[in-house]
């Protein structure tokens, strides 16, 4: 009689943590309408898909290739806006269960069991996961790359630098700046291989180097362009120093409080705990330095991805005191940090999910009475964009004319004779110029004022609720 050996609970835990982190964000990616960017992304994949993508020039001001923008166009044509960020969140969630599997080639079981609880639960990476934007698509790449070369110093098998290679690659091609992340990468290599290193560099810079050329030499004109036009504009949208100070802290104040304390208990391993604390500082860094505020919600998820291997640490030898009378205060404590980062995380995302306005009802409205060939004024363009497109109400998504559009010269009738025009009084104001102009067409009527409630930090490092108003109007010139 065959006797049945008893489950192994432990070899599971990493799906049912990451699982149930999946299916709760999944129930939840109807939390607000397009993003800006999202509105983006999905045109520009929608338009790849039908042949588009190459002659409407995204690759000259998109920080990465259509990897995702492809995929995001898909996800939509199934299942809309949730279709298209249940892709995003899945990828986040794959990089996730490579981080965990990281983690324990590192630091254990236990270290690994608690750092993917305490990165799951970060206000920032929830943000980024549930929005359909090629950070999550890079993510995912940089953090197969972490567990390939955790593998490849453990099985001494160069398939697993092979790797590392490709999904550090792909990460790039979804986004350029995150290549930046080869330096924690290059330096658990060095550190983990030693005398190996070196071959191990010189396949990684060659196979890597080759693949990107391939892939972006025919692009080479645009990509050029992009890189040209990157150095010179970085709007700034209102948001002062102090703000992006304050937001790089309060996203990373766990892993400021919990992840040196991890460095401390690496008695063996200070160095490598040394350039994974260091990777949490390349961000904040590169954003006060560049005053630049775009995308650093997004771009701080990515020094977590090597930091919180550290917090595991700090959780994992806070839980494994030794038995005594404070060992039940000590794991409880454990429990009460972790729900406290629970709530911290859960917060941020929701601040941050409801940082720009639901577009949805007055894109719905122009869906229902737009004719085919109109021509529209919108300042908060690409979702409107992508909402229209998708459901073939514009024949291109050049028929949206935006601030940017309007204001360097690419509308070529007069503006009385566009269309419609849509104000939303959010963060891509119409100029003045233009809207006294509207106004002396005397042929604009509004016809539907609709108002969306948005949470932002303001000027006095507070999170403040404010509304912000979408008018449409028409033209009966």
């Amino acid at each position: 009689m065959r006797i049945m050996k008893p489950l192994n609970v432990r070899r599971w835990w990493i799906g049912g943590i990451v699982g149930i982190w999946f299916l709760l964000s999944l129930l939840t990616l109807g939390y607000n309408g397009l993003f800006f960017d999202e509105g983006i992304y999905i045109t520009a994949g929608l338009r790849t898909l039908e042949g588009h993508g190459y002659s409407d020039q995204y690759l000259t001001w998109f920080g990465g290739t259509l990897l995702w923008p492809v995929l995001a166009g898909l996800g939509y044509r199934v299942a809309g806006t949730v279709g298209a960020r249940a892709l995003a969140l899945l990828a986040v969630a794959g990089g996730l269960i490579a981080f965990a599997r990281a983690v324990r080639n590192l630091f254990g079981k236990r270290a690994s069991f608690w750092a993917t609880v305490a990165l799951a639960l970060n206000g920032a990476l929830i943000s980024m996961a549930r929005m359909a934007v090629y950070d999550g698509l890079a993510w995912a790449g940089m953090a197969v790359a972490f567990w390939a070369l955790t593998e490849l110093a453990r099985q001494d098998h160069r398939k697993w630098l092979l790797l590392a290679i490709a999904a550090y690659t792909l990460g790039v091609l979804a986004k350029y700046p995150t290549g930046v992340m080869i330096l924690p990468l290059l330096g658990i290599l060095v550190l983990k291989r030693r005398k190996k290193a070196v071959l191990d560099l010189l396949l990684f810079g060659y196979v890597g180097a080759l693949t990107a050329l391939m892939t972006l030499l025919p692009l080479r004109e645009q990509v050029a362009t992009y890189f040209q036009w990157r150095l010179t504009n970085t709007p700034s949208f209102g948001v002062t120093l102090p703000m992006i100070a304050w937001t790089a802290l309060s996203l990373s104040l766990p892993a400021l409080v919990l992840a040196p304390a991890g460095w401390l208990l690496c008695r063996g391993n200070r160095l490598l705990g040394g350039i994974l604390l260091l990777s949490l500082f390349i961000w904040p860094a590169y954003h006060l330095l560049r005053y630049d505020p775009v995308s650093i919600t997004k771009h701080l998820t990515f020094g977590y991805l090597f930091a919180y291997p550290l917090v595991g640490v700090a959780f994992a030898a806070l839980w494994e005191a030794r038995k005594g009378q404070f060992l039940a205060l000590r794991r409880g404590a454990a429990v009460l940090l972790a729900l406290a980062l629970a709530v911290m995380g859960f917060t941020q995302a929701f601040q941050a999910g409801r940082g720009w306005p639901d577009l949805r009802p007055p894109a719905q409205y122009l869906q229902q009475h737009l004719r085919p060939g109109e021509k529209l004024l919108v300042n908060e363009s690409w979702p409107f964009t992508a909402y229209l497109y998708a459901e073939g109400r514009i024949s291109s998504p050049w028929d949206v004319y935006d601030t940017y559009r309007v204001t360097h010269g690419e509308l070529e009738v007069d503006l009385c004779k566009v269309d419609w025009f849509v104000d939303v009084r959010g963060s891509f104001a119409w100029p003045a110029q233009v809207l006294q102009e509207i106004e002396a067409c005397g042929t604009f009527q509004p016809l539907l004022s609709s108002t969306s409630w948005v949470v932002n930090i303001g000027s006095d490092l507070r999170y403040v609720e404010y509304p912000v108003e979408t008018v449409i109007w028409r033209n009966y010139r």
